[in-house]
Formats: C-alpha cells, structure tokens, sequence
C-alpha cells in the first residue's frame, strides 16, 4: 500500500513541476521584449535627418527615435530634445527579440549594458559606472553650481566625456567644455576627478584652432602636471 501511494504521490509531483516549468516559459515569453514597427505607426518622420530603408527618425512631440537596420541586428536608440540622455535597445533580426538594452550621457555608456538569451533572461551585465565614484548626478550638481552651466539639459553648446586616463594609470576623469559665447569660438575646459569629484584643471581654448604650437587641454593639464611632480620631487 505505501509503494502504491508513493507511485502516486511521485505522479503527481511530476505532474505539478512540468506544469509550473510551462507557466514560467510563458511568463518569460510574455515578458520578453520584442521589436515592432507598428509600436511607431503614429509618429511623424523627423525632417532635420534624411531616412531610407536602412535608418528611419521619427519623432512625437519632445520624443525622438532612430531605428537602424543592421545585418546583424535591429538597433533602436530613444531620446528626448530636452535632455542629454538616451536609451539604446538592441534587437535580433532572426526573433526580433531584445538582445542588449544600455543607456548613454552624451556619447558615452552610463549604467548597466544588459545582454538577454533567446528567452528573455539575463546573461550578462555591464556596469559602465563601476570605475567612477563621482557619479554622473552628482558632475550634474557640481557644475550647475560652480559654473551655472546645466550639462543635463539642451540649453548650451556644451560636450561631456569621461574616460581611465592611460596616461594617469586608469585615473577615472570627466572632462566637461562649454561655449562661452561672448567671445567668438573660445570655450571654457573643466577636468573633474572622476573618483573625488574635484577639479583638476581649468583653462580656456579656442575651439577647432589648428595651431600646431598651442597643446590641448588635456595636454596643458599632463604638462602642468608632469611639471609639480618634478619640482615636487626636487624639492
């Protein structure tokens, strides 16, 4: 009598796990994010760039978005006219399933880049802002209050970059330059310390200037600073 109910109870747990394992497939199916043009059949085509079969821009009031057909995948970046972020998705030509979602500050990756499997789950992450202790929010706060120059927003010609400094040994460094538009093509250049959020050097140059004798920025910065060690070192 017990091997008997124990055939039974062995049956129907069985029964119960396959069924849960379908549930979770079709939960994970369902979430799973898949690419579809109709999503964009009311927006309007933006003028201000060309499209074709290969790259279409649309937009829909303050929204923008370029979806570009590549060989290998489908890549969708949304971005809004207000703001300096935006949010790239990449989708596979075969499924049209979400492959890789990241998200950019300018031209450079900020958050987690996240892949997905051909099932909708996780299989890698990369944090691009492990490197850089001041935070992306917090360059936001500090150049807003010691320059008045609001680098999230459109409002000013302005370029934002970071990057580990070969020269620095990996050193993490923003580098933040803005027009200063009372005088013709010359912009201001902020060096911040990608770790301590502290300024590291501050010059002004002119933009686009092709004198071979006059070191950029970044240069004049190492140069300067290649200089107080040697001297420190003297010393």
């Amino acid at each position: 009598m017990k091997k008997i109910l124990f055939f039974l109870w062995a049956v129907l747990l069985y029964g119960c796990n396959s069924q849960s394992q379908l549930l979770n497939k079709k939960i994970k199916k369902q979430n799973k994010e898949y690419f579809n043009i109709d999503k964009y059949k009311d927006w309007e085509y933006d003028t201000d760039w060309f499209s074709d079969k290969t790259s279409k821009f649309l937009k829909k009031e303050s929204n923008r978005v370029e979806i570009s057909f590549y060989n290998s995948g489908i890549k969708v970046s949304l971005s809004n006219i207000n703001t300096r972020y935006e949010k790239v998705k990449g989708f596979s030509n075969l499924t049209k399933g979400l492959i890789i979602e990241s998200n950019n500050f300018y031209n450079f990756r900020i958050g987690k880049d996240i892949y997905y499997d051909e099932n909708g789950r996780v299989t890698k992450e990369v944090d691009n802002d492990a490197p850089y202790k001041f935070s992306i929010d917090q360059l936001i706060k500090k150049i807003k209050k010691d320059y008045d120059v609001d680098i999230e927003k459109k409002t000013k010609t302005v370029h934002v970059r970071r990057w580990l400094s070969f020269e620095l040994n990996n050193k993490p460094l923003y580098c933040v330059s803005y027009d200063l538009k009372d005088e013709s093509q010359k912009w201001k250049f902020v060096l911040v310390d990608g770790n301590t959020g502290e300024t590291l050097f501050t010059t002004l140059f002119y933009f686009g200037c092709n004198d071979n004798e006059t070191l950029d920025p970044y240069s004049q910065y190492l140069v300067n600073l290649r200089k107080k060690e040697a001297e420190d070192h003297a010393n």
